[in-house]
């Protein structure tokens, strides 16, 4: 990339990355809120790494190796083509990053994958060109196979024509790495290393034996088969890494947007995931898209690589043309722009975390109970709430989560075994629900606690509950309606924010809690929804019904809802 001021060129890039880190985390640098969890995660890695604790270390050299390469390849297109790459504060520090944290014992590469998201304009295709072609011929790697993988060959020969441009231009670089080309392929003699391009029309397709791969522009892709072969290919590698880089756009059904939100849910901590690099750079659901402050936020690149005038054009263009406006919102701020959006804040659920809270201290309180079984082969979920006045004056949530989960669906969801092991999700045996599991925990719970109602989905638990209430347990029948369920979503939403709901950080209920989706209506009416069959919701909405129930009592609900529209079973 171009340094105007020349100031890059003299700075030791891993300590301008780590620097750069640091300064987003400060607030000295305008970043998303995806950026800030990003680079935090980062430093609290670096500090455990340094500190001689945990399974990394930080290796200083070979984070600074594939940026020291980069830089001494020449820019190929624009005004600054010809000219030295010299990477931006931001590309260093997820470079380092990449490539920098080696394990403790075998000194292998922690991270096998990494997703970036930038608007268009910040230098992706010039930046991943050169780290493709490092880990292809300056890692090591006996026989390393990089590809550079699209939907159409068009489309994945950009990264890869950058890359072969760059070497053609690089006489020391063929040199000293033995690097030649040809019409279709960068090649290593000596190791019988090679970078390609490939695409999904490709016969060679499947069988592949990746070490490193690249996928320009996956929010564009219609289907997952590129992303699913390349993925699967990772698993004859000792320290394989696959890199997505894209920009949002409206394909919200793809595999793109799939990676996003796997991406928001490692970020956010609701899924663990330590072989999984992360960043969204993006404008803030509450940011003004308009605002200039904004464009700066959501573009890394702004007055290097991104031009101000251009984008500011853009923007009054989009502004007095709707026509233009998704264009705009995607392609500049990385905003989807169509289709369901996740309904709950994440990074508050975060906070609103509390490790201390012990089920056994709510002992004789008074609760309700949320039950989902939304599919009797699938996830069931129980959810007690109780409530407290606060220091605040305000009423105060905690919530306790409780999964089953049919052992024939274990395998179903990659998170599911680690739960499971951790004693956060029952396993119980055979192809479908145990109904006697889930009987017996609520009357533990009534047992327990001041069980005021068991609010239900009547869709699928109506015999469960006949058998219930002839033990004299509460049953509270919760239909799935916009009147009964948009308010208390709201109301969840809102007291999340507010730090107003504590947990103990059960993960299946973040997870169910991050797969929610919905839009609001012209009433300003939702429904919490899931967009992927395999993105269970049934802890959020076992965790909605109680407090939609309670929200009655508290005269939180609008007059069009009467606390008789739920009938007692």
């Amino acid at each position: 990339m171009p340094d105007p001021a020349g100031r890059l060129a003299t700075v030791d890039p891993v300590d301008d990355g780590i620097a750069y880190a640091r300064q987003v985390d400060a607030g000295k640098i305008a970043a998303g809120k995806f950026v800030r969890l990003a680079c935090q995660r980062f430093l609290n890695d670096l500090a455990l790494a340094e500190s001689g604790r945990g399974f990394w270390r930080f290796d200083r050299e070979r984070a600074g190796a594939p940026i020291e390469l980069a830089e001494g390849f020449p820019n190929i297109k624009g005004p600054f083509a010809g000219k030295p790459i010299i990477l931006l504060p931001w590309q260093r520090w997820i470079s380092s990053n990449l490539y920098g944290f080696v394990e403790r014992s075998t000194g292998l590469r922690r991270f096998r994958q990494a997703s970036i998201w930038v608007p268009r304009g910040n230098g992706k295709s010039t930046w991943l060109a050169p780290m493709a072609l490092y880990s292809a011929f300056a890692e090591g790697e006996g026989g390393a196979d990089a590809y550079a993988a699209a939907v159409t060959r068009d489309q994945a020969k950009i990264v890869w024509s950058t890359a072969w441009e760059m070497v053609r231009r690089s006489p020391g670089f063929r040199r000293h790495l033995g690097v030649a080309t040809s019409v279709n392929s960068i090649f290593q003699d000596k190791s019988a290393s090679k970078f390609v391009p490939i695409s999904s029309d490709s016969k060679g397709l499947e069988g592949l034996n990746v070490h490193f791969g690249c996928l320009d522009e996956i929010a564009s892709h219609r289907t997952a088969r590129v992303y699913e072969v390349m993925l699967t290919a990772l698993g004859k590698r000792l320290q394989p890494l696959l890199v997505s880089i894209s920009t949002a756009t409206n394909n919200t059904t793809g595999v793109g947007k799939q990676v996003w939100d796997y991406t928001v849910r490692v970020l956010t901590d609701v899924l663990d995931d330590d072989r999984y690099f992360g960043v969204i750079y993006a404008a803030d659901e509450e940011d003004d898209v308009w605002a200039e402050t904004t464009m700066i936020k959501a573009n890394p690149g702004w007055g290097v690589t991104v031009i101000p005038d251009q984008v500011r054009m853009i923007a009054r263009q989009a502004k007095n043309n709707p026509a233009q406006e998704t264009v705009y919102k995607t392609r500049h701020l990385n905003l989807w722009v169509t289709g369901n959006a996740p309904l709950f804040a994440m990074e508050h659920w975060k906070q609103c975390v509390d490790p201390s809270l012990d089920l056994a201290d709510f002992e004789g309180r008074q609760c309700m109970i949320g039950l989902d079984i939304a599919n009797k082969i699938d996830l069931t979920a129980l959810v007690m709430l109780f409530w407290e006045t606060g220091e605040d004056g305000e009423t105060h949530y905690t919530v306790f989560c409780k999964s089953w989960l049919p052992s024939a669906r274990k395998d179903t969801v990659p998170a599911y075994a680690a739960w499971i092991k951790a004693g956060r999700l029952i396993e119980t045996p055979g192809e479908t629900i145990d109904y006697n599991a889930i009987e017996e925990a609520i009357l533990e719970c009534c047992e327990r606690f001041d069980v005021e109602a068991v609010t239900f989905d009547p869709w699928s638990a109506t015999q469960l509950a006949q058998r219930m209430m002839e033990k004299n347990v509460p049953m509270l029948e919760y239909p799935m309606t916009v009147a009964t369920m948009s308010e208390p979503t709201k109301g969840l939403d809102k007291k999340i924010r507010e730090h107003r709901i504590h947990h103990d950080g059960d993960p299946v209920l973040a997870w169910c809690l991050s797969n929610v989706v919905g839009h609001y209506d012209a009433k300003e009416n939702v429904f919490p929804r899931k967009e992927l069959p395999a993105n269970k919701i049934d802890a959020a909405i076992a965790t909605i019904m109680p407090l939609g129930h309670h929200m009655i009592g508290e005269d939180e609900f609008p007059t069009i809802y009467k606390e008789e529209d739920l009938l007692v079973f």
